[in-house]
């Protein structure tokens, strides 16, 4: 029998029952929309996330100064100190604790072993040797500085405190994923100029900062000579919120003092220093040369190191399989749903097989091979399955554009169309395969009907 014969066959089968198809089809609908929806919604998210993540670094590696956590000797003395004060209250204040207590405390003035003294811990620092040992590491290519601190900004005879990052104008616009609406970058030998964040350029005041306007920040001066594009996507605004405003020259940030009687940030010193290595650099043996050598210079060992070493590569890949992870369980979820429409699809085709007995005992009868036979079938439940995946795949789609238009009217965002080639070329495939297995079975019992038994079936 011809293939188009089959096919033609195998449709005038599906619209005899349509009521019945119809309901089949809607149990397809409902699994393949419902992964469509949720395998797009993972897709879209995992991007809008790892752009997030990225604007805020990429694949840099930000190493911050910090200082261990250590129980000191003068801490466990207040704690045991603290404990003989509770149990003499506990006590009833008896007389022998309270001279206990007393001898205790004569001792401890005596005694300079056991004397209480409070010395000013001294805060670990990021300074210029720490950019030399740096530079000896073959797999860095771009070492910047960041220099922050808070500021009053001034204009138009508005105020607002903001928060600058200082940053090393030769290597930032490098280091920086950052694109740029109006003006240009910070450049090597700048001195006394600001690139603004979008969303204080236009949103902060009510008369938005131009390019090449003049600021002032805690009354000095400085020109503006860039400013950021917004961030797309729903969560492109994390970036203005969590972000610094204002990014200048770091030699800039030192002079920076709100208040005359508080010193000026030291010389030399960093908030931050962030690295980026070279294209096809070996990522894990970078990062523990860049901590053994830290340690070496800053003379500290493991229990003691001063430094911590952030890396922004691990933060989103850590994010994209935790994202990754959850799609595939709630896809799993709705994937039942596409059990239950196989069910359906079977239960109609056993039907089919009843109905049109006497049919295939006619077509036997007349040349009809077994295989012919089973193609029929087979296409009549391909063609119910794909039906439902086609309108499930366009409703799904529906249905995750109609929430991301709702959260972008809500968070003020830009809206994007999402559409994942991926989930539909997996909903195409498994709503056929689907079809096809569930009319497996019943195919192959009406191809194996005898044609005088099926001739003789009323």
């Amino acid at each position: 029998m011809k293939p188009g014969k089959i096919l033609k066959i195998a449709l005038s089968m599906v619209k005899a029952n349509k009521l019945r198809s119809w309901l089949t089809i809607i149990g397809v609908i409902i699994g393949i929309a419902s992964v469509m929806a949720i395998v797009t919604t993972g897709e879209y998210f995992e991007k809008e996330v790892t752009e997030t993540l990225e604007g805020f670094g990429g694949d840099t590696i930000t190493i911050v100064a910090s200082i261990p956590f250590q129980m000191t000797d003068e801490e466990y003395i207040i704690e045991e100190s603290e404990e003989l004060e509770g149990s003499s209250e506990d006590s009833g204040g008896s007389s022998e604790t309270i001279g206990e207590t007393e001898e205790s405390e004569e001792e401890a003035e005596t005694d300079p072993s056991y004397s209480i003294e409070f010395e000013a811990i001294e805060e670990a620092e990021l300074t210029k040797m720490d950019i030399f040992t740096l530079r000896s590491i073959p797999a860095i290519e771009y070492i910047n500085v960041n220099v922050e601190q808070d500021a009053e900004l001034e204009f138009g005879g508005e105020s607002t405190i903001v928060w600058i990052k200082g940053v090393d104008p030769g290597v930032w616009p490098e280091i920086a994923r950052k694109d740029l609406e109006q003006g240009r970058m910070l450049k090597a030998g700048d001195r006394n100029v600001v690139v603004l964040s979008n969303e204080l350029a236009k949103e902060t005041f009510e008369k938005e900062i131009r390019l090449n306007q003049m600021i002032l920040l805690n009354d000095r001066s400085y020109r503006v000579v860039g400013i950021l594009a917004k961030n797309s996507g729903l969560l492109g605004g994390l970036n203005g919120l969590f972000g610094s405003s204002i990014y200048m020259p770091y030699q800039d940030v030192y002079s920076l003092s709100s208040d005359e009687d508080l010193p000026e940030i030291e010389r030399d010193v960093y908030s931050a220093i962030e690295v980026k290595l070279y294209k096809g650099a070996d990522y894990d043996s970078a990062l523990q040369e860049i901590e053994s050598k830290l340690r070496l210079s800053r003379r500290v060992n493991e229990d003691t190191q001063d430094f911590y070493i952030n890396s922004d590569k691990k933060a989103i890949e850590n994010a994209r399989k935790l994202i990754n992870g959850l799609t595939a369980f709630l896809a799993f979820i709705a994937g039942i749903s596409l059990l239950v429409g196989s069910t359906g699809i079977a239960n109609t085709m056993f039907t089919s097989v009843l109905e049109k007995t006497k049919e295939i005992g006619i077509m036997k009868a007349i040349g009809a091979k077994n295989r012919d036979i089973m193609l029929i079938f087979l296409c009549n439940s391909a063609m119910i399955s794909l039906v439902g995946g086609i309108i499930g795949i366009l409703l799904g789609t529906a249905a995750v554009q109609a929430v991301l238009l709702f959260l972008s009217i809500k968070m003020d965002a830009p809206f994007e169309f999402a559409l994942s080639l991926k989930a539909t070329f997996i909903a195409t495939f498994v709503s056929i395969i689907v079809g096809l297995i569930a009319g497996l079975v019943p195919a192959k019992n009406a191809s194996e009907l005898k044609p005088v038994d099926a001739l003789r079936y009323e």
